[in-house]
């Protein structure tokens, strides 16, 4: 289990259905419901939103911050910034709450944004609640797409900036990777479906900073490195299904100990089953074949169907 969401569940004794976590860790989405309790609070690299759904009464956070005192009504999120330590008494309350590893901002404009004037006060923002609802609805329903969850988290610390008064950053323009990056990333995807992956290794193969590898990589195909990664592992598993390869091999060479997880992946990818997909034969073997030739196309067709 991520080291994030593993330390959620402990302070929490959260259930496993409870959270939703992104394909690196670095971002839980949680749905809990906590008792009145008090205690230590803050972590040096994490962010922690919480938005109340039922229950509520007084908050009361002390923190380097400063003290933030008032009555927490359903609809209100209180925000926890990276390195406010301090201590808490908070009532019984149910969540629906986001937590971010801010690190991976470290390399992006500006920074993680100054949102300091935030938390010293509860917050009510049709945005901030739409997209946890969006995002908890979409998990539930199995309907997220790889990265889905990064960019909601991505679309809050914006909002939160601009609640918080600040510009939005400028985006940095990215060179697109090349023809040949492409193909060598898709070898590297190939050669190694069946283990863990994660934006470093990615970014490792063609001698790439994560951030800078990320832009790169979404100039050129219209996706983030997960999503991509997962069109690929598809891709090839759209291959060997055509082929006769039972689901659940194909499955395990793509890295999914549990098939119906990888099932539920192809779906969202391919738009059928893997074993509608297999029953078709082997005619789609030659298109498939074809797809190879531009790395990009299997995602346009998708597109512009």
């Amino acid at each position: 289990m991520p080291a994030l969401a593993d330390q959620l569940h402990r302070e929490a004794a959260l259930p496993s259905d409870g959270t939703v976590t992104s394909e690196d860790g670095a971002i839980v989405l949680l749905r809990h419901g906590f008792q009145a309790s008090e205690g230590p609070m803050g972590n040096p690299h994490q962010l922690r939103l919480g938005l109340a759904l039922a229950g509520g009464g007084n908050l009361y956070q002390r923190t380097t911050a400063g003290v933030l005192q008032a009555p927490w009504h359903p609809g209100q999120f209180n925000v926890v910034l990276p390195g406010d330590r301090g201590h808490y008494a908070s009532p019984a309350v149910e969540l629906l709450g986001m937590a971010i590893d801010t690190a991976q901002w470290r390399d992006a404009p500006g920074g993680f944004p100054d949102i300091h004037a935030l938390s010293l006060r509860l917050h009510r923002d049709p945005v901030i609640a739409s997209v946890l609802h969006a995002l908890w609805s979409s998990a539930q329903a199995d309907a997220s797409v790889p990265g889905f969850l990064q960019c909601g988290a991505e679309v809050v610390v914006r909002r939160l900036a601009q609640l918080a008064g600040q510009p939005p950053a400028r985006p940095r323009m990215a060179a697109p990777l090349s023809s040949r990056q492409l193909r060598q990333l898709q070898d590297f995807i190939d050669e190694h479906r069946s283990q863990s992956l994660d934006v470093a290794a990615l970014a490792d193969v063609l001698g790439m900073e994560p951030t800078t590898f990320s832009r790169a990589l979404r100039a050129a195909t219209g996706m983030p490195p997960y999503a991509y990664l997962t069109q690929r592992r598809m891709h090839w598993a759209q291959y060997a299904l055509s082929k006769g390869q039972r689901v659940t091999e194909v499955a395990l060479a793509c890295g999914y100990a549990n098939p119906s997880k990888f099932a539920a992946a192809f779906q969202r990818m391919v738009g059928c089953t893997p074993s509608i997909w297999a029953a078709q034969g082997t005619g789609r073997q030659d298109a498939i074949r074809r797809t190879d030739v531009d790395p990009a196309s299997a995602s346009r067709g998708r597109r512009n169907r």
